[in-house]
């Protein structure tokens, strides 16, 4: 944790958990001090018991039965704080981010703590994924005190919303919660109560300091002047990160990188690439699925994928799943399934949708985000032993084979160097059910209901370890927005018309429950703007979502719509050469936070970026303030591309444009292969009498000037999808 009270020369700074403070000797207050503390403090009646019951969100619902009287986070909470003449004990925490709960139940379980919390503070919860400038704050706040970003994040703050003192708080300090907040609590509370004005103002001077260090570093940005040489020197990079020797991915991290996947995998059959290029992103591709395909990343027992990685091996993963993860996922791998052809990668992104109706679908009809719970991860593990006892002898020896499962554990020891998990297996497939039934002799129709016997029977017995999962019912707009997405991209892949109608009714749905007039909200129930106005990483998101089905569907009406989106979005979140994540009438921390690096999920920048050039190529450009912010390539993206693949995609698509161009009266099989092409690379409109189209005819533009008319499914395929030697 971090405070800076410079009490003058003989300040001390000391080390509590994390937090740094100063610590200084007795102080005189000023006489206007000592007069404002005879001001009486009135301590609201909503302060008195948990107010967190009537709110929408994962995490507000979570903690509304807590002994802690957490409040939201709103203008009003920060007001009785002032009134109570309290500091804002804050505690940031994402539904995604799995860990939260048990921290916020060891503070829930020491009676002494709760009263202290009560009666010191005033408790506010930040859903850090609602209030999504506030999740990328953290970012920020750790790295002041160089600490890796961990959540959830205790803060410290004024009335004013200005940071006093935080900690981050790990999985590995759960145990000692009590122990931490104590420490920083006797600090911070001494702190205020000697001196409230002093602290107040020096926060207000540390918050204005920081404001300024925010703005410094996105007035820096230095914008390429040679986008398309950039993007492609900027691919060759993240191709050469990939060691196949070691099959190890620099700089990866413990992310599942569904980011990297799908820029290498679109950028592998994008026309005008050179041809090496597109060769290295079509093998790195290919070597990146004989890596993840197999592993434990994904589960064999209900099909979901995990978010992140436990160390450097895919072979153990963090068990926490999310509805916006799994939509992600599914889409890279309907592109690598484009660029590669594996069967396999198809499977498993179908196999995700699936899962995410099974998990994260609401009794509204739309989609949750899924609260990560935190589970044991031997819950998670077997041994030999433990599927010989559950499944028949004539099943466990092809599953232990197929599983790739190992007497003493199959784990690598640089992921479990102290043997916590000795003779422990994680369950990756590391075989199609075709070569598992041909190895019993046996017809994949035939094997298919044993080995689903087989999953059912494992899947209950972990269930019953895990114990009961509280399922999230609250509809979230970003998990929805990105499964109509998933389904577009399903369409596109498998011309099922099934997922075409899908996409459809479920986008109709979001624009039902989260669109109040031409602005977006967070969840579908009512709540405060601080707490449910949608912020620009859902426009980005309901942006791709319309602008996908308008693809799939050729219907001008949810072009129309993302227009207006767009338009709203220039409206909400422009400012000067600054892409704001938070509206101005839902923000309580005055920071200039923008949302550039793909530090959770897909960025702001990325997304809004790739809406340009997708709405551009059709006629509708965005407001030209709004643009000029989002299509510049930064230079800082081309360095680091792992953490800015989606703004290298947009750039990709926006220098190596290929747009199809309809004319009248094609064909049903043409049109409809115009509408299954990839919704994102290749950009699609009805012609207009200056493009001067014959009838029947389509016109594929490319970003060479070049142009080429097709009549048929199979000239337009070629056109479009660059001849690979090794496809």
């Amino acid at each position: 944790m971090n405070s800076r009270f410079p009490y003058g020369s003989s300040a001390v700074a000391i080390v509590l958990g994390g937090m740094m403070l100063g610590t200084g000797g007795c102080r005189k207050l000023k006489s206007a001090e000592k007069q404002a503390t005879t001001v009486p403090a009135v301590v609201a009646s909503e302060l008195d018991s948990n107010g967190l019951g009537a709110f929408p969100g994962a995490v507000y619902r979570s903690q509304a039965g807590s002994p802690i009287h957490w409040q939201p986070w709103t203008r009003e909470t920060m007001d009785r704080a002032k009134a109570a003449k309290r500091l804002v004990f804050a505690v940031i925490a994402m539904p995604q981010q799995p860990g939260f709960q048990s921290v916020l139940a060891s503070l829930a379980s020491d009676p002494a703590l709760v009263g202290a919390i009560n009666s010191t503070y005033v408790p506010v919860l930040v859903d850090g994924d609602a209030a999504r400038e506030i999740g990328l704050l953290t970012a920020d706040l750790c790295a002041e005190i160089k600490r890796p970003l961990q959540l959830p994040l205790f803060v410290w703050m004024t009335p004013d919303g200005d940071p006093v003192a935080w900690i981050p708080v790990s999985k590995s300090s759960s145990s000692n919660v009590a122990d931490l907040f104590n420490q920083s609590h006797s600090m911070v509370s001494r702190m205020w109560a000697e001196d409230s004005a002093y602290v107040v103002k020096n926060s207000g001077l540390d918050n204005a300091a920081r404001r300024a260090r925010i703005s410094q570093r996105k007035n820096a940005n230095v914008m390429s002047e040679q986008p398309a040489e950039d993007v492609v020197r900027s691919i060759r990079q993240l191709a050469s990160f990939y060691d196949p020797a070691s099959r190890s991915f620099d700089e990866a991290g413990g992310l599942f990188p569904a980011g990297s996947l799908d820029l290498l995998a679109t950028a592998a059959i994008q026309p005008g690439l050179p041809a090496d290029t597109r060769l290295r992103c079509i093998d790195t591709t290919r070597e990146l699925l004989v890596d993840l395909l197999p592993s434990a990343m994904f589960d064999p027992l209900d099909g979901g994928v995990f978010t992140s990685r436990r160390g450097t091996s895919w072979a153990l993963p963090s068990f926490s799943r999310d509805c916006l993860t799994q939509g992600r996922v599914a889409i890279a791998l309907m592109d690598a399934y484009r660029a590669t052809g594996d069967q396999r990668a198809l499977e498993k992104a179908l196999g995700l949708i699936t899962f995410s109706e099974k998990t994260y679908l609401t009794t509204e009809g739309l989609f949750s985000v899924g609260m990560s719970v935190e589970t044991n991860p031997a819950s998670w593990l077997w041994s030999v032993e433990d599927i010989e006892k559950e499944l028949p002898p004539e099943d466990a020896s092809w599953w232990i084979k197929a599983t790739q499962m190992k007497g003493l554990g199959n784990l690598p020891s640089e992921v479990d160097p102290r043997r916590e998990f000795f003779r422990c297996n994680s369950l990756g497939i590391g075989q199609s059910l075709t070569e598992i039934a041909s190895a019993q002799s046996q017809s994949p129709e035939t094997f298919a209901p044993r080995f689903d016997s087989a999953r059912k029977i494992l899947l209950k017995v972990r269930n019953a370890r895990l114990g009961p999962m509280v399922r999230d019912d609250c509809s979230h707009a970003a998990a929805t927005f990105r499964m109509v997405s998933a389904y577009a991209a399903a369409f596109g892949v498998t011309g099922d018309d099934k997922f075409l109608k899908k996409a459809v009714d479920l986008l109709e749905k979001a624009r039902a429950a989260f669109a109040e007039g031409p602005k977006l909200r967070e969840f579908s129930k009512d709540a405060p703007k601080s707490l449910g106005e949608g912020r620009a990483f859902i426009y980005g998101l309901a942006l791709q979502a319309a602008i996908d089905v308008s693809a799939i569907t050729s219907d001008d009406k949810w072009l129309v719509w993302s227009e207006d989106l767009a338009t709203t979005a220039a409206e909400l979140f422009t400012d000067s050469e600054f892409l704001k994540e938070c509206p101005d009438d839902a923000k309580i921390i005055d920071l200039p936070v923008t949302d550039l690096v793909m530090l959770f999920d897909d960025s702001t920048a990325g997304m809004i970026s790739f809406a340009e050039c997708r709405l551009a190529e059709r006629g509708r450009p965005l407001v030209k303030t709004f643009s000029e912010l989002a299509t510049p390539l930064p230079t800082y993206s081309v360095d680091r591309p792992i953490l800015h693949t989606d703004l290298l995609q947009a750039t990709i698509a926006r220098e190596f444009k290929v747009t199809v161009i309809a004319g009248a009266n094609i064909s049903a099989d043409l049109k409809l292969a115009t509408e299954r092409l990839p919704p994102r690379m290749i950009q699609r409109r009805a012609a207009k009498p200056a493009d001067e189209i014959p009838p029947g005819m389509v016109k594929v533009l490319f970003s060479n000037d070049k142009s080429r008319l097709v009549s048929t499914v199979q000239a337009l395929q070629e056109a479009v999808l660059p001849s690979n030697p090794k496809l």
